[in-house]
């Protein structure tokens, strides 16, 4: 009796370990809510949560990811045409994970990006969002709805027509 009682307890160990595991897992994925942070760059801080009821493309780049480097660019040009098309406002937020602010700023210079969008983020600030968002991978864009739901996954700009116009067309019903 004694026996059986200790590996149901372990049993029962094991499966809260592993669900409390299994909440961390999904941070950062489509269909989940998207972790908190904050972030500053040089004369203003924004902080997720802050941007509840609007669309947020939050897109992570780096100098050396050419794809990721790319499609800030991409991102920022359809900002305004996308604030055209819908009458949903896009928030864009681009955090670049380089290791060199200077180099990050220098780039945001070059590549004619938008300052007020563009934010850096290193060291212990850097590995948590690496964590939270699943950036092991590579450097992702996603998009959050006005809920703080992450939608899609380095969407297209017709997949955030789509899902914005979706949106308004559920709000006049």
């Amino acid at each position: 009796m004694k026996k059986a009682m200790i590996i149901i307890a372990t049993f029962a160990v094991l499966l809260v370990l592993i669900t409390a595991g299994t909440n961390r897992a999904v941070d950062g994925m489509k269909g989940y809510r998207a972790p908190m942070f904050r972030i500053e760059n040089n004369d203003s801080t924004v902080a997720l949560d802050q941007l509840k009821g609007q669309w947020v493309l939050l897109q992570f780049w780096k100098s050396s990811d050419a794809s990721s480097r790319i499609a800030v660019k991409q991102y920022t040009d359809m900002e305004s045409k996308l604030d055209s098309l819908t009458t949903e406002r896009f928030q864009h937020l681009a955090v670049n994970m380089d290791r060199n602010e200077r180099l990050f700023n220098e780039v945001v210079r070059r590549d004619g990006l938008s300052a007020e969008s563009q934010f850096h983020a290193s060291g212990s600030r850097a590995e948590k969002l690496i964590a939270d968002y699943h950036l092991k991978s590579g450097m992702h864009a996603y998009l959050i709805d006005p809920s703080g739901k992450i939608v899609a996954k380095n969407p297209s700009e017709e997949e955030m027509i789509r899902l914005s116009q979706k949106r308004e067309t559920t709000k006049k019903n």
